[in-house]
């Protein structure tokens, strides 16, 4: 991946994308799928700013410590840390049966207001990222 600003604005449109869809899940009473893809697109728009700074490769899956590298470069990502935290609960066990304890599945186990905190947390995310990109 050749790093620089016109690659970070690609992630950040696709983080853009997601949160999008994470919005349709939500309304659509899809919780753990809206929870999954506002975890999703605040991880693509942390890579895109580190992208945009010129990192090649960003093999990170953990939306808290992709904020924690981006506040070394820019501190305003610092108070994304704690909601990085939440929404990284959100990577796995909102998507395998075998995450969860049984006899949860996924679909059946996030509620309304865990949605309207992530999704919350990733526009923020996604927010910052865009004003500090464009």
């Amino acid at each position: 991946m050749k790093p620089g600003r016109e690659t970070g604005l690609r992630w950040l449109r696709q983080a853009e994308h997601d949160l999008k869809i994470a919005k349709s899940h939500q309304r659509q009473g899809d919780y753990s799928d809206a929870c999954f893809m506002a975890e999703q697109a605040s991880q693509k728009a942390l890579k895109g700013f580190l992208t945009a700074q010129g990192q090649r490769s960003v093999p990170i899956h953990s939306v808290a410590q992709l904020a924690e590298g981006c506040a070394k470069i820019d501190p305003d990502f610092a108070s994304h840390i704690d909601p990085g935290r939440i929404l990284d609960q959100y990577y796995i066990p909102t998507r395998y049966p075998d995450a969860l304890a049984p006899p949860a599945v996924p679909f059946e186990s996030y509620t309304q207001e865990q949605g309207n905190k992530a999704l919350e947390a990733a526009a923020a995310i996604l927010g910052l990222v865009s004003h500090k990109l464009r």
